[in-house]
């Protein structure tokens, strides 16, 4: 059947339309910030990014509901390219904004629109398996590799790993606004029941506040132990994959998988995740990206022949349990690139084996990856650092932000680059643990998948 140029560029566009939100919304915890400013102010400032993610993650599937509604296309693209230039224009105001006010409110204005920018993808693709696909190409492999741009003292910037690319921008915004001017008006948007569209919102909101609030209490911890800071992450994972069982549990049986496969990939992913966002030697930055957004592109071509959702999970669970038991292997250098690429070809087989056909599942489970706070945080343990003063057990966020502020260090002028290494003694993390522990919510996944039903028969989407 020959391909509609119309389709083409609808998936072209979902692919970078994926890709730049993606971008905004990944922003790790903490960072390497330097901030001239109070406690009161940082502290606020570091609280305000993952709520933006939160929020921005929710705004995805309330942004589907309400063009689905519409149910044109049209109307879709026309609300991405908005959406695409108000992020741009957020980058261009970024360098002359002073205040932690501002840039908070850009922030959140950013992952808003990032949100919009989701669930339009959603609303314009979804049912047509070229469009899906590509749109799950550029979340996930995004959502993979965007931490190697992270800074590690950026001087003026809304984000962690600083504001996306003008590479990126420029097409997004052109193609979205050529989708809408070709789009074709007999095409709708695939439509919701009432029933699917309220339990969409219901579990996008429950999960993304399960893990803000949740990372909030990990992060306020008062930890005198290794066991005492354990204690408090594994509690929070039980909750969070405890209520994303649940969540599974409510919807159909596809939208489910998606869900735990989702909750899968972003704790098998973080270990990885956290080594890209660091330096390391050996890794020029563009190889990451590349070998990350291959792996992704062959694991989802591998799921259009081999659809196993559960074996894509067993191949991102090499990640942790490689952790558990050779936590320094692949840390940086060459064995970094294949710990992605392994990761890229299962989270991309996971992903592209438990697509759902209902849209609006698809748009809560696109957002999962950038919520999973409380998996960052085990895979940011401190075990000690030694460097200022002796030895003190710390956590994700007290080593990154506020303490460097605390201590009086700022960037100067000069500076261009550099690492923690350059201030502190490398901090222990504790990978073993980390990994046993991210393992296990990588199985409890995998465990709740096989428990749900198999779905009724669906038709499939179309190929075009």
């Amino acid at each position: 059947m020959p391909v509609e140029p119309r389709e083409v560029l609808s998936a072209l566009t979902a692919l970078f339309g994926g890709a730049l939100a993606a971008f905004v919304l990944t922003n790790p915890p903490g960072g390497g910030w330097a901030v001239y400013t109070s406690d009161r102010e940082l502290s606020r400032w570091l609280s305000s990014q993952p709520t933006g993610v939160a929020v921005g993650a929710v705004v995805a599937v309330l942004a589907y509901a309400l063009l689905q509604r519409k149910g044109s296309r049209r109307i879709a693209w026309i609300a991405m390219a908005g959406a695409a230039a108000v992020i741009l224009g957020a980058r261009l105001v970024v360098p002359g904004v002073g205040g932690i006010d501002a840039l908070i409110a850009l922030h959140y204005v950013k992952t808003v629109a990032a949100g919009v920018i989701l669930g339009a993808g959603v609303a314009t693709v979804w049912g047509r398996r070229a469009g899906q696909l590509a749109l799950t190409l550029g979340v996930l492999a995004t959502f993979l590799t965007a931490r190697a741009f992270e800074l590690v003292f950026p001087a003026q910037t809304t984000s962690t790993i600083g504001e996306p690319s003008w590479w990126l921008l420029g097409p997004t915004l052109v193609l979205a606004v050529v989708a809408a001017a070709v789009a074709d008006g007999s095409t709708g948007i695939q439509r919701a029941t009432g029933r699917e569209l309220r339990l969409a919102i219901a579990v996008a909101a429950s999960i993304a506040l399960a893990n803000r609030a949740l990372l909030y209490w990990i992060d306020r911890q008062d930890y005198t132990s290794r066991v005492s800071s354990w204690i408090a992450i594994g509690l929070s994972m039980v909750l969070v994959l405890a209520l994303t069982w649940f969540a599974a549990r409510t919807i159909e049986a596809a939208g489910g998988r998606f869900l735990l496969a989702a909750t899968g990939v972003a704790a098998a992913s973080m270990p990885v995740l956290v080594d890209l966002g660091g330096p390391f030697p050996g890794v020029e930055h563009w190889q990451a990206i590349l070998a990350g957004a291959v792996a992704v592109a062959v694991g989802l071509r591998l799921s259009m022949t081999w659809r196993s959702t559960i074996g894509g999970l067993f191949v991102v669970a090499l990640i942790p349990m490689v952790g558990a038991i050779w936590p320094d292997l692949g840390q940086d250098g060459p064995m970094l690139l294949v710990r992605l690429a392994v990761l890229g070809v299962g989270a991309a087989l996971a992903f592209g084996s438990s697509l759902p056909g209902t849209a609006a599942f698809a748009a809560v489970g696109l957002g999962i990856p950038f919520v999973s706070m409380v998996f960052h945080s085990a895979a940011t343990v401190f075990t000690g650092v030694v460097g200022y003063g002796g030895y003190a057990p710390l956590t994700s966020e007290s080593m990154r932000g506020p303490h460097l502020a605390e201590l009086g260090l700022r960037r100067e002028p000069t500076f261009t680059g550099g690492s923690y290494a350059d201030l502190f003694d490398i901090p222990a993390y504790d990978d073993r643990v980390a990994g046993i522990a991210l393992l296990i919510a990588v199985m409890a996944c995998a465990v709740g998948i096989r428990a749900l039903a198999r779905p009724t028969a669906t038709a499939e989407p179309d190929s075009a």
